[in-house]
């Protein structure tokens, strides 16, 4: 990938992060791997945490290659891991499987929820999460797009009733209810974006809502999708994923917060943060040429 594309690719991920204040630092290890047991356990000293995480290709945020879970989201809980002496499991799921696995508290939490009120019935959400203003606490702000054919004379002013039809979009992503709510025709049996563009570019015809860093780097370095398709300037929305905890949980409320607060010195390092996003700027642009 030529140096100003992975640059530019970089900042369109980064742009989806906001800053956060530092705290407090502490050392430890964390090993990513184990099997659905006891949720929360005493490691030689350390504290065990199991989470769940979709193991749909959500990249670069998290996914499952090799049936572990990977992704930035996976970076980030090492780190809070190796600041808070604790040992995160993780497991890929499907998303419907970690919602049930966290409501039953056979899981401590999940990696990367987005805010809906019936969840906080049983899963704990750092504070501000229910306001709808962007969190200094979550995983990530993360920007949602609509994508028309190149050539179709639609524009996008955020009336999603207008949207054409059908809107693809990735069958594991919650905003296909916010849309079927708001009147869209949506067609939502797409196992990626990638795969949602182009069955659109294919038909040359309706409309795609994807995640807005996948859509930039698709249309620039997709062989298959270069050129086919527009991103519309007006965004369809911004949302914030957090790390979320069952109520289930034997986790402590000052354990949880510590876990929030680590990664909001994680998300305010900047140094770091970059480093995650340059081990990304080159996979999708591999797989995308392969698929």
């Amino acid at each position: 990938m030529p140096k100003s594309t992975r640059r530019s690719w970089i900042m369109a991920v980064k742009d989806s992060v906001g800053s956060l204040k530092p705290s407090i630092w502490i050392a430890a290890v964390v090993v990513l791997s184990g099997t659905w047991s006891l949720a929360h356990a005493v490691d030689g000293g350390r504290k065990t945490v199991m989470l769940c995480a979709d193991k749909a290709y959500w990249y670069p945020f998290t996914y499952q290659q090799q049936y572990r879970a990977h992704g930035l989201f996976v970076d980030m809980i090492k780190e809070v891991g190796l600041r808070t002496d604790t040992r995160f499991v993780i497991r890929p799921a499907q998303w419907s499987r970690c919602l049930r696995l966290a409501k039953t508290g056979k899981v401590d939490g999940i990696l990367g929820a987005s805010y809906k009120k019936e969840r906080a019935e049983w899963m704990n959400y750092p504070e501000g999460a229910a306001t709808g203003e962007p969190s200094s606490y979550s995983m990530s702000l993360v920007d949602y797009v609509i994508a028309t054919p190149v050539d179709s004379s639609y524009v996008f002013d955020g009336n999603v009733a207008s949207l054409p039809s059908p809107v693809r979009v990735p069958k594991s992503y919650s905003i296909a209810g916010d849309l079927k709510k708001k009147g869209a025709d949506v067609k939502a049996s797409f196992s990626s974006d990638r795969s949602a563009l182009l069955g659109m570019a294919r038909q040359n015809n309706g409309s795609a809502a994807l995640l807005g860093s996948i859509a930039v780097t698709l249309v620039k370095n997709d062989r298959n999708l270069k050129g086919k398709y527009k991103i519309h300037a007006q965004k369809l929305k911004a949302k914030d994923y957090f790390l979320t905890f069952s109520t289930g949980s034997d986790l402590t409320p000052e354990e949880q917060n510590n876990y929030w607060e680590a990664l909001h010195i994680i998300r305010n390092d900047e140094g770091l943060m970059s480093h995650f996003y340059e081990s990304y700027a080159g996979e999708e642009e591999e797989s995308s040429q392969n698929g």
